[in-house]
């Protein structure tokens, strides 16, 4: 059983060192989506919530706290991967990344996207 795993091991070719880090870059961007598809998600989920309780309608600095929240929310939730958005994006887009590491390796998804 052991052998039949290390089998097909050998058989995945090695990557280069710019399609590791498109591959990376590929994690990072597709976990950053998800996060924010899940950040409207929840925003849309809060919505449907009344605004009002047993101390009066919520105030500015309690929605801004609630967005923050929400925010952080669904960063982690992404993070996790158990709704496997990420997961699914990365095996769709791989060949595609792998095929233009060159350029893909060296692409800025460090910035923010906002819903």
């Amino acid at each position: 059983m052991a052998d039949s795993l290390n089998v097909g091991k050998a058989q995945q070719p090695q990557l280069t060192p710019d399609q590791q880090q498109a591959l990376a870059r590929l994690h990072q961007a597709a976990t950053a989506l998800e996060g924010v598809f899940m950040q409207m998600v929840l925003s849309a989920m809060q919505d449907t919530v009344p605004k009002d309780s047993i101390f009066g309608k919520e105030s500015a600095s309690e929605q801004t706290w609630q967005s923050m929240l929400t925010d952080q929310r669904a960063q982690a939730m992404s993070k996790s991967g158990g709704f496997g958005i990420a997961k699914a994006l990365e095996e769709q887009l791989r060949s595609q990344v792998l095929a233009d590491a060159k350029h893909e390796a060296h692409v800025d998804v460090e910035r923010r996207v906002e819903p």
